[in-house]
């Protein structure tokens, strides 16, 4: 047999390793969603993936291990485009800040089953520790990130009476509004409209970097 042929297997395998456990968390995800966490089972979790019942268990021994891991792959995946929209915008502290807080409205991190998941994992959070401290290190880092490009703009523009600390307050609470509203009431609410929503409070607080259409001193 050709030398490369026998150094393809392990690499085919690895990644039908890595395809199946892509399939199993993003089952997780679709059955949180629709099903909530009691009656997300691993049965369940193997059929939506199509995959058997002994493939969930090789990867996860419990169902708290896969949930563990279902959040973490989210929290990995939020963060990675997070960072991704950081990097390709532009140099200034105003680009950056339109950048990342607009990232929150757009796939794949925006979708109803993430949301409704993203929610049902806080809601745990509070009595289970390992969930918190998932969630707790994205938000801390992302955070201070907002907090610090905030600092900058007030400080170019000049701007009084505002606090960084109270700003990304704030932009947390619009958005984990925003999402709940494009969860609950798909049908009045949409990606547009949350985007539109963003703008216009980003334009509220900074009218030099961010001016909206249409007002006076835009």
């Amino acid at each position: 047999m050709p030398q490369g042929q026998l150094q393809s297997a392990p690499l085919n395998r690895a990644e039908g390793k890595r395809l199946s456990r892509q399939k199993l968390l993003t089952a997780t995800i679709n059955s949180i969603a629709k099903r909530g966490f009691a009656d997300t089972t691993l049965a369940r979790v193997a059929e939506g993936a199509g995959l058997s019942r002994g493939i969930v268990n090789f990867h996860f021994r419990t169902k708290d291990a896969l949930f563990v891991e279902t959040l973490k792959f989210l929290s990995r995946e939020y963060r990675e485009n997070w960072l991704r929209a950081f990097d390709a915008a532009g140099p200034t502290a105003a680009e950056k800040l339109e950048a990342v807080v607009m990232v929150d409205f757009e796939p794949p991190i925006c979708n109803r089953n993430r949301i409704a998941a993203w929610f049902a994992f806080y809601g745990e959070a509070k009595s289970r520790p390992t969930y918190m401290t998932v969630c707790t290190e994205t938000d801390y880092t992302n955070y201070r990130a907002v907090g610090e490009l905030c600092r900058t703009i007030i400080e170019e523009g000049g701007y009084a009476n505002l606090e960084p600390e109270i700003i990304v307050q704030g932009l947390s609470a619009m958005a984990e509004g925003l999402w709940l509203d494009l969860l609950i009431s798909p049908k009045t609410n949409d990606l547009e409209k949350s985007r539109k929503t963003c703008s216009t409070y980003l334009g509220a607080l900074f009218p030099k970097h961010f001016p909206i259409a249409g007002r006076k001193d835009a």
